[in-house]
């Protein structure tokens, strides 16, 4: 990188209702510590009155860089617009169609989204074959959901005709509470539904105690799974997840203000986050209360891709 931002610069972040993103807040602190600059969380909340707000009191602050999630920017009004307006950059994760409101690029966009929803189809298609019957949980408040559920359903109806699926949503503010319910309540008025994929896994999180006490055993498969999520998986208690490497992300993202900020383009490599698929077999005897990454490095890589010690 041919410059870093100034020593002590502000990077706010719109911290969106999900769960998620209570990780997402924690894992930017180390970038920002290491990149020197100033790390501000502001909540979000989950209605456009409380993201608003929100935006409004990190437009006060005259941001150099703003980080938002994959939350609709849409709910930001025009605060977004008006901090780009101001001298803000603004760099999106798993953002999708932020570029009319402000949002200049976003890590995990909409190729990788589309790519993920694919890549889930194809395990069902593998793992479960022909005749399948799936039901696709979206969340109707991250931008990548709907781009997520229309490449799960062309790649499934192309290389599995013969599957059925059917779609429901999720909002994100049943994870963790009565997702598990609604879940339990669709497979019980669809008894031949044996396949179960969500979105964001975290409409899973506390699914696995649910499917024992309903005598219920489909198979269950998610994109992102967090820490709570994979240890179900590493008990059998959930059968996959597409993991999409958290820390990676994060790190790319504050790469990608960096260099906004010093208007250098970033290379479309450089925006896909890395995804795997993870079962039983592959957590067997690994430690995945952090949740998962694909490069234990990665705090070194880019300290020497900014010119810094590791």
């Amino acid at each position: 990188m041919a410059s870093l931002p100034k020593a002590g610069s502000t990077f706010a972040f719109m911290q969106c209702s999900s769960p998620v993103c209570s990780i997402f807040a924690e894992l930017l602190a180390a970038p920002t510590q290491k990149l020197g600059v100033k790390l501000v969380n502001i909540n979000s909340g989950s209605s456009s009155t409380t993201a608003q707000a929100a935006a409004a009191s990190i437009l006060a602050l005259d941001p150099a860089a703003v980080l938002v999630a994959a939350s609709n920017p849409q709910i930001y009004g025009g605060y977004l617009k008006q901090m780009a307006d101001a001298g803000s950059v603004i760099a999106g994760g798993g953002t999708v169609g932020g570029k009319p409101y402000g949002v200049q690029d976003a890590v995990g966009g909409e190729h990788s989204d589309a790519l993920a929803g694919s890549l889930m189809a194809d395990w069902v298609t593998v793992n479960k074959g022909p005749g399948a019957n799936v039901v696709f949980f979206g969340t109707p408040e991250l931008t990548f959901s709907p781009v997520m559920q229309d490449g799960f359903a062309k790649e499934l109806s192309k290389n599995c005709p013969s599957c059925r699926v059917g779609f429901q949503q999720l909002s994100v503010t049943t994870f963790g509470t009565t997702a598990p319910s609604q879940v339990i309540s669709y497979l019980q008025s669809h008894p031949s539904t044996d396949t179960v994929v969500f979105a964001s896994m975290e409409g899973a999180t506390g699914l696995a105690a649910a499917l024992r006490n309903a005598h219920l055993s489909p198979a269950t498969l998610g994109f992102a799974p967090t820490a709570s999520n994979l240890q179900d998986i590493a008990q059998g208690g959930l059968t996959a997840g597409l993991a999409l490497d958290f820390n990676v992300q994060i790190w790319a993202q504050v790469n990608l203000a960096a260099r906004l900020i010093a208007k250098q383009t970033t290379p479309e490599s450089d925006l896909e986050p890395d995804m795997q698929f993870l079962s039983k077999s592959d957590l067997a005897g690994v430690d995945v209360s952090h949740g998962w990454t694909g490069y234990p490095d990665v705090a070194q890589r880019y300290a020497a891709l900014w010119g810094l010690s590791g």
